[in-house]
């Protein structure tokens, strides 16, 4: 038959697989049907004998395999002979279809699927959207119906991937056009069959929130977070929550139809059956296969696996494909790649070549580059005598052989670029595959490799290993103890390998011993110590130690002494003793040799194992001076630090000259920035402060509790708690009654806002004693201020406003303006509750002038709350809804999101009672957000409650209800 004959004749594999013919179409089914379609999907590649047996009848073969395949070949071209005698052509070591692009179906499906991501990329959404149309007509049905063998399954999966990635990319087009209805019912269909696809997902919320179906968007996130949950024992992806969270705030940036809808949709892949640009050649020698077994047991790294057959499956690529995988010691790298080199060996009819570089290796150090060539010389034929003596004339030589071959090339345990340099192929063809502990970002640079980092396993694959090593029936008896395995083998394979070694020494023990060791510190690395040094975690952290230079390995050992995970460029530099231009390169030689993660600009986290093998280290090569004076260096560092960003969280605060009267350099350029460090650090700002318990740093101790006050007290009131009981201990070791009082004063305060009035009257009244004993007018001003408070905390305002009055007197007494404003708030706060209105009023404004003279934003915000209230209660509600509405614009300012989603409270309030029914659910909707945020459960059933309410009587509108709780002044 003529070429063009031949080139009429068309297949399809998605849906049923057939051939048409200008005489008509034939439906494949059977064995004959799983056999060309094996070869379709591997078009214009060779498919080898074994592969198309295996495929057809999995394991065990069948006796004579290659003869059944022969015959069903002869079959196959006698059913397809009106396509053309040369279709199925013979090639070693087997079979290969050769079709012009527009033969098969799913070619032309990605051609037209590149084509629409090539016009989305370039903004013509239109073009994409009829491209993404065009290819997802080419589906009818199911792919590859009416099938059947071993190899249907993961290449029916694979395909609906690809339809899928379509129809996600179509949505996002239509989204970014304002096409938003068309694409919910496209989504719709999808999460119906695939209800844990959580970019579908995504696209559906946002889809729903532009049409304004917000509930709905709501409710699509609710319905999926239950399954993941329910089925996975997961939370969805950061970027749903994400996506979550700023539909349930109405974030405004939503709206914008031509935004970027990335956060929900993943990126796609191009995977083509294209044939390579060079045929394999004839070999003179036996075809090399050297890979050796991979680890008998493997779970997940579906990422990265498809990052590798992305590789083998781009058909716009011209230069050699690279991949270096990179990870800490014991995540499984060479694990990894053998299981997909063997995985896709077929893809390599010319070989698989393997060398172990040995780049960490404690004893021998690393392979010579002139080792391995000479081995890849030998495997490709090359006769010992033949071989140069020289590097470059050996590495010449090897890529003179390789050029124009389909070879897998596997580099396991590279120390670095310069070592897998010689061994690199020089033209397309070649696939190599480089495992390193070190990030190679060179080979990135000047050879476009795909660099993929490993992380650690999830808690779901951690227990899905387990399980294949040990037996689901063994951890299944002890759960409790397999959570402790789960948990503190923190997801490293070697680690869990070890584990289930010495599991199956001694199969009668219980897991509870292996648990018991690992749940301490000082044993958990010995727990993962199998007398090998092929399976030691402790040896393979070494090889990676040993290879730092001095200035890095000092620094990674001193960072294991820190008693948290996660450091900032800041507190390394702290640790170090060093500037934080010398440091920020340290931690960068650091990351690249894969011993910490730079997770966030500026902030480092290194594995729990890991740091705990840092510790080990610091303790066996520093000195005890050195160690303690690192740690003393981030103690005081957090003092400074918490210091400067408490002076612009609360720039008017009392008695910060006293405690603190070395201003700190300027290390926040605003207020929220300090207001994020303080959010950022929060539990190490904890640690930190134990840390100074241990080390005897008694007067940081309560200098940390000072200055982390203004931030726990707006949203941490149990911390705050902990972290005052903490200071007192440390200054009744200090034995100064100065310092007493400052903390009696202050923990009362705390016990007051949590509320525990009771608890806080007891310390106050002991504060106000003490400051009496030391003749100190100020702190009896203050220790009197917040006694008023603490009594109205008790609702008790008659109690309060005799101690606010006295505050008042001194403030005066010591012309001190802005205390005097905000005694003056305070007593008319007083009066308001006890419902003096005009008194209260007149207190209010008299503070408010002196706040705004002053300009203390945060005393202004609180006294235009009080005159809210005040003219709330007095029955002006537009003027309440005024002041109200002042004050929440300063506390957004200011950051203030706990005291404003009180504020918000209020306002829901009153426009409820006005009969504006929605402007109050809206207030109220926003404030519990902000209570579900801070985690304030009582106040957001308040608040739900009322919502609730409103939802039952739409209309109804009732007298005032006041606000849930007085004000912190």
């Amino acid at each position: 038959m003529s070429s063009e004959g031949r080139l009429r004749a068309t297949f399809r594999v998605l849906g049923p697989v057939e051939l048409q013919t200008a005489t008509g179409r034939v439906v494949l089914t059977g064995k004959q049907g799983a056999l060309l379609t094996i070869l379709l999907l591997s078009a214009n590649r060779v498919v080898s004998v074994r592969r198309l047996a295996e495929s057809l009848w999995g394991e065990p073969l069948p006796s004579s395999p290659s003869s059944r395949v022969r015959t069903l070949i002869s079959n196959l071209r006698r059913t397809c002979v009106t396509a053309g005698d040369d279709l199925i052509r013979t090639q070693r070591p087997g079979y290969v279809v050769r079709l012009a692009p527009d033969q098969l179906d799913l070619a032309r499906y990605l051609d037209r699927a590149a084509q629409a991501r090539e016009a989305a990329a370039r903004g013509d959404l239109e073009t994409a959207v009829s491209c993404y149309d065009e290819a997802l007509s080419l589906w009818h049905g199911a792919p590859l119906l009416g099938i059947d063998g071993s190899f249907v399954q993961a290449e029916v999966a694979r395909l609906e991937e690809l339809r899928l990635e379509a129809v996600e990319g179509r949505s996002s087009a239509m989204l970014a056009m304002g096409r938003h209805a068309e694409a919910v019912t496209g989504l719709t269909a999808v999460i119906a069959d695939h209800p844990l696809r959580e970019a579908a997902h995504g696209q559906l919320m946002l889809a729903l929130h532009r049409s304004g179906r917000r509930a709905d968007a709501l409710a699509v996130y609710r319905r999926l977070r239950e399954r993941i949950t329910e089925e996975l024992g997961l939370e969805p992806e950061r970027e749903l929550q994400r996506l979550h969270q700023r539909i349930l705030t109405s974030d405004t940036a939503l709206e914008n139809t031509a935004q970027e809808t990335s956060d929900v949709t993943p990126e796609t892949s191009d995977i083509a059956p294209e044939a390579p640009r060079h045929q394999p050649r004839p070999v003179v020698s036996p075809v090399p296969r050297q890979l050796p077994a991979p680890p008998p047991h493997f779970v997940g790294r579906e990422r990265e696996r498809a990052e590798l057959d992305r590789l083998t499956r781009d058909p716009t690529t011209n230069s050699l494909a690279i991949a270096a995988i990179s990870g800490t010691g014991g995540m499984g790298k060479t694990s990894l790649a053998l299981h997909w080199a063997h995985d896709n060996a077929n893809l390599f009819p010319d070989g698989q070549l393997y060398v172990n570089l040995h780049g960490f290796d404690p004893s021998n150090g690393p392979l010579p580059a002139q080792v391995a060539l000479r081995h890849f010389l030998g495997s490709l034929g090359v006769p010992a005598a033949a071989i140069p003596a020289g590097e470059q004339a050996q590495a010449g030589l090897f890529r003179s052989l390789v050029a124009g071959r389909r070879l897998l090339i596997v580099l396991d345990n590279a120390r670095d670029v310069a070592q897998v340099e010689p061994l690199l192929p020089g033209s397309p063809g070649c696939i190599v595959v480089i495992t390193s502990r070190n990030h190679l970002p060179g080979l990135n640079a000047t050879r476009g490799a795909s660099l993929i980092g490993l992380n650690a396993l999830t808690r779901a694959e951690t227990r899905r290993l387990l399980g294949r090593h040990l037996g689901e029936s063994r951890i299944s008896a002890d759960p409790d103890s397999v959570a402790v395995l789960v948990e503190h083998s923190g997801g490293l394979p070697l680690a869990i390998s070890v584990l289930t070694a010495r599991a199956a020494m001694h199969p009668g023990f219980p897991l509870s011993v292996l648990a018991a060791e690992l749940s301490s510190p000082s044993t958990r690395l010995d727990a993962l110590h199998a007398g090998d040094l092929g399976t030691d975690l402790r040896a393979a952290f070494t090889a990676s130690y040993e290879a730092l230079d001095a200035a890095t390995a000092r620094l990674f050992a001193l960072l294991g002494l820190a008693p948290w995970p996660d450091v900032s460029l800041r507190s390394a530099a702290a640790v170090a003793g060093l500037p934080t231009s010398r440091t920020r390169m340290l931690l960068h030689d650091l990351e690249a040799a894969n011993l910490i993660h730079q997770h966030r600009p500026g902030r480092y986290r290194t594995h729990d194992l890991v740091r705990l093998y840092a510790a080990e280290r610091a303790r066996s090569d520093r000195p005890d001076q050195e160690r303690t004076e690192a740690l003393t260096r981030l103690v005081d560092s957090y003092v400074r630090t918490a210091c400067a960003g408490d002076r612009l969280l609360y720039p008017n605060r009392p008695f910060v000259s006293r405690i603190f009267p070395e201003r700190s350099p300027d290390e926040f350029e605003d207020a929220a920035a300090a207001w994020a460090w303080f959010e950022d650090e929060q539990s190490s700002l904890i640690a930190v402060q134990q840390l100074a318990v241990r080390l005897g740093m008694d007067a940081a101790v309560w200098r940390l509790a000072w200055a982390m006050d203004t931030y726990h007290k707006r949203c941490q009131h149990e911390i705050r708690i902990e972290s005052w009981q903490t200071a007192l201990a440390a200054a009744e070791r200090l034995g100064h009654s100065g310092t007493r009082a400052f903390v009696h004063w202050y923990l009362g305060y705390a016990y007051a806002q949590a509320p525990r009035a009771d608890d806080g009257l007891e310390h106050l009244m002991l504060a106000f004693k003490l400051f009496e004993q030391e003749d100190d007018l100020a702190g009896q001003a203050h220790t009197s201020h917040t006694l008023g408070f603490a009594w109205l905390a008790r609702g008790r305002p008659e109690h309060a406003l005799p101690h606010v009055e006295n505050a008042l007197r001194l403030q005066r007494e010591l012309r001190d303006p802005l205390w005097e404003a905000n005694a003056l708030s305070a007593a008319g706060w007083c009066h308001a509750k006890l419902g003096h209105y005009p008194e209260a009023r007149s207190y209010c404004e008299q503070a408010l002038e002196l706040f705004r003279k002053y300009e203390d934003l945060n005393g202004e915000s609180a006294t235009l709350d009080s005159l809210g209230y005040i003219a709330h209660w007095a029955g002006q509600r537009d003027q309440a809804l005024d002041y109200y509405g002042r004050c929440l614009e300063l506390r957004d300012r200011l950051g203030n999101t706990y005291q404003g989603a009180d504020t918000l409270v209020r306002i829901g309030e009153v426009q409820h009672e006005t009969g504006r029914t929605t402007a109050a659910r809206d207030a109220w909707q926003r404030a519990l957000d902000l209570y579900h945020k801070q985690h304030r459960a009582a106040e957001a059933e308040n608040v739900q409650e009322k919502i609730r309410r409103l939802a039952e009587r739409p209309s109804a509108a009732a007298g005032p209800s006041g606000p849930a709780a007085p004000a912190d002044r």
